[in-house]
């Protein structure tokens, strides 16, 4: 057996297996996955694990929940893909009618983001910042909690978690996500307040 061969067979015998999960020292989880290339050959890696997805498996948030976070997400990768998407919270671009152009798609989806942070108590609002930076800047509930936390003040990890999920509660509201369907115009609209 040549060098090169033993070296490729100690590099095989070393691979963990397929589904293997890391606590990153940030507190993001990676798993070792096998996926296709562009040539159809197999591929073993290390790939990021989503926050909600992990949250919605341990059974912490619902379906809908998820669901509101990944749209969330969504619109946030839309408004700021081009990587001018910041630690500010302010300043957020007001969208246009719905429009053909890319810059007004991204205004929109901008506006939308602002709309979601809004509904959730404004970009300022513990809830808020915890989607702009789980939902939106894909931190971990821990890096937040430790770096940012609410109005730059660290908080535990119980209580960053805790909002997280309170944040997504009423964003799931907002969407329509709660109501019979994923479309908001199914929920009953209230017309007058609760006592």
């Amino acid at each position: 057996m040549t060098k090169k061969t033993q070296r490729a067979k100690a590099r095989a015998e070393r691979k963990p297996p397929v589904g293997h999960e890391v606590i990153r020292p940030d507190g993001s989880v990676i798993r070792y996955v096998r996926e296709e290339d562009d040539d159809q050959k197999s591929v073993d890696h290390y790939r990021a694990v989503d926050t909600l997805s992990l949250m919605l498996r341990n059974g912490s948030i619902t379906g809908a929940m998820h669901d509101a976070g990944q749209q969330f997400s969504q619109d946030f990768a839309r408004a700021f893909g081009s990587g001018v998407a910041s630690a500010k919270l302010d300043g957020l671009p007001s969208g246009t009618a719905p429009g053909q152009m890319m810059v007004e798609r991204n205004a929109g989806a901008a506006r939308a983001v602002r709309d979601a942070l809004e509904a959730v108590g404004g970009n300022s609002s513990p809830a808020g910042s915890a989607l702009w930076y789980v939902a939106g800047l894909q931190m971990s509930v821990r890096e937040w909690a430790l770096r940012q936390g609410w109005a730059g003040k660290t908080i535990s990890q119980h209580e960053a978690k805790g909002i997280l999920v309170a944040g997504l509660g009423v964003l799931a509201w907002y969407y329509g996500y709660g109501c019979s369907g994923s479309a908001r115009s199914r929920c009953p609209q209230q017309t007058e307040a609760v006592p």
